[in-house]
């Protein structure tokens, strides 16, 4: 049921973000769990306040299941109850470095680094969907996981995203090292990135075995909070569909 501030998912409570950027908040999801979610299956009211309940506690997630889009509606659906703007990053095995960074493009009679999906999610604080990790090659990984273990990331135009109380930290050190040597503290501070302290992570992926892809490294599976999403049983999936304009006859 949704308040005023809060959206309440079963026992749970999660504060309603005013987005900056309303385009980027989901929106159309909610309806496919049926005309009102107070009527969603349990199953489903169970994996959002799963869902919300790691993001309370500060945790990146990881959904696997069955090659359904149950995983990304789930995701999408609390997201547009909560008002998070999201970001998303198809893994594909062409997937490079570049594309978790940032690519060169020309703007004009320019050519600028413009940042890709994982850098404006933790810059900006929204939710990073990462959809397709069974897909991910070896080379992407290390970057994935740096980013969701501290939360850095050297960026190819000389930032580095850097966790937001570690920048304050560097800065206070500076400050006290160099003094009144502005030219120095300006230059350090406009290369480190302060990461949002809202950003998160949702990853989905396949669980291989049995399907076909790349097991993930322990290291990069133990960042995450998993939580395994299957199909929907008969009965709830028919409560899902709307009939809306059907007849029985």
């Amino acid at each position: 049921t949704q308040q005023s501030e809060f959206v309440e998912i079963g026992d749970i409570k999660v504060p309603i973000n005013v987005p900056k950027n309303p385009e980027l908040v989901p929106s159309g999801n909610l309806h496919y769990w049926g005309k009102d979610l107070d009527n969603a299956p349990a199953e489903v009211i169970g994996h959002l306040r799963w869902m919300a309940q790691k993001s309370l506690l500060g945790q990146d997630i990881f959904l696997t299941g069955p090659p359904t889009a149950n995983r990304r509606r789930l995701i999408l659906s609390l997201a547009e109850l909560c008002g998070w703007e999201c970001e998303y990053l198809m893994i594909t095995k062409d997937t490079t470095e570049a594309d978790l960074k940032q690519r060169r493009e020309i703007v004009g009679d320019s050519v600028v680094w413009c940042d890709a999906a994982p850098v404006r999610a933790a810059i900006n604080g929204r939710v990073l969907i990462i959809d397709g990790m069974e897909n991910a090659e070896r080379n992407v990984l290390p970057t994935i996981n740096n980013l969701l273990e501290n939360r850095e990331m050297m960026l190819e135009d000389g930032r580095f995203l850097m966790k937001g109380d570690t920048v304050e930290k560097l800065a206070k050190d500076d400050e006290a090292l160099h003094g009144a040597d502005l030219t120095t503290q300006t230059n350090r501070s406009a290369r480190l990135i302060p990461v949002h302290p809202a950003f998160r992570v949702v990853a989905l992926g396949l669980p291989v075995p049995p399907y076909h892809g790349r097991v993930l490294d322990p290291p990069l599976r133990s960042r995450f909070q998993s939580r395994f999403i299957d199909e929907l049983g008969l009965d709830d999936a028919l409560n899902c569909v709307d009939t809306h304009g059907f007849s029985s006859s």
